[in-house]
């Protein structure tokens, strides 16, 4: 049955979200063809406006997918769509688990798109290489390898906007318990999570920080940095927002199962 919720879920998001998904790629090839011109001034205009469509498509992307995810959560267990969604011989971890996966899986696929996205718009030999430089001189004066140094970071933002999402999804389940301003709760009770959770993370890295000199440094103004630090850093950072991640999703399934005041 989590199978066929989660193909519901699936098919609410590519139509919501396709539609940003073919305009940004629209925006990005049209862009690729017009920086390939000659630098007329209608070009340039031209130019400028297509590469600014397609960093809003790139920004929408994100956004959306995150408001879509909250929409879709609401509305399938609190609005009226939920008097169908809780009839289904299902049990709420169910639920609670097609949302999770639906939000995954649109995550993932909103991060590759923006990559292939600016990879059309912009690559060429040369500028690849000038990157690769850039992001070598960086690496290479913190010792760190160049793939983990990128990977790790990108995998730290990705798993710090999942976590927000999340706490997105604890606060409906919270703010829907009470009788009214079901909305605004949700939206304070989203908030709070949030900071508790961030607020944990950083509590737990500055104990880490007792055991790593290299840790501690980054609370204290020191103007040198350990260089390994960071690499500690990055991995400590995500191995922490798995954890939450994980946690709070045991969480959310624990209070979703305590019952459910559909509008």
């Amino acid at each position: 049955m989590l199978s066929k919720l989660l193909k519901y879920d699936l098919k609410y998001m590519i139509k919501n979200m396709s539609i940003f998904y073919i305009l940004a790629f629209f925006f990005a090839i049209t862009t690729r063809i017009l920086f390939s011109l000659d630098d007329t001034i209608i070009v340039i205009i031209i130019s400028q406006i297509s590469v600014g469509c397609m960093f809003a498509m790139l920004a929408n992307i994100l956004i959306n997918t995150m408001m879509r995810s909250w929409i879709r959560f609401r509305d399938s267990i609190y609005k009226d769509e939920s008097y169908l969604t809780h009839t289904l011989p299902v049990t709420k971890n169910d639920i609670y688990n097609s949302k999770f996966i639906q939000t995954l899986i649109f995550f993932i696929l909103g991060f590759i798109i923006i990559v292939a996205c600016l990879f059309i718009t912009y690559y060429t030999k040369d500028r690849w290489l000038l990157v690769k430089e850039f992001v070598s001189n960086i690496t290479t004066g913190l010792d760190m390898n160049t793939w983990f140094f990128v990977l790790g970071m990108l995998l730290v933002v990705f798993l710090e906007i999942f976590n927000a999402i999340q706490c997105g999804f604890l606060g409906m389940i919270i703010g829907h318990r009470r009788n009214n301003g079901k909305i605004g709760y949700s939206v304070l009770f989203g908030f709070i999570a949030y900071l508790v959770s961030q607020s944990i993370v950083l509590l737990l890295i500055f104990v880490f920080g007792f055991f790593n000199s290299g840790i501690m440094a980054l609370f204290r103004n020191e103007p040198l940095m350990d260089t390994s630090a960071l690499r500690v850093l990055i991995i400590l950072s995500s191995i922490l927002y798995i954890i939450m991640i994980t946690i709070m999703s045991i969480v959310c399934k624990k209070v979703l199962s305590k019952g459910v005041n559909v509008e």
